[in-house]
């Protein structure tokens, strides 16, 4: 049996990880596609190479598709980001 590597993260956007809005890169990883930007604050969901997505802004969430919906459902509840996590939830589906 192969042993997976945790797919799914989340952690605070760091300076070094560059422009959340326009990120080249997250984790190291490619992004392929920008599938939305947030217009409030910086941030954006994106497509990597390796196939998973990720939320870029204040908080950095990678993981599947799945994964990030549960994210994302979890903290729409915050007042702050609720209409950005709503936005980013209709673009993966």
């Amino acid at each position: 049996m192969k042993l997976r590597a945790r797919i799914f993260s989340s952690r605070s956007w760091l300076d070094e990880d560059g422009d959340p809005g326009r990120p080249q890169t997250v984790l190291g990883v490619p992004v392929t596609e920008r599938l939305g930007t947030r217009r409030d604050a910086p941030g954006a969901l994106v497509q990597l190479v390796d196939g998973r997505y990720a939320l870029t802004g204040a908080v950095l969430a990678v993981g599947s598709r799945r994964q990030l919906e549960r994210y994302l459902r979890r903290r729409g509840q915050i007042a702050d980001a609720a209409g950005w996590y709503a936005e980013a939830r209709r673009l993966l589906s």
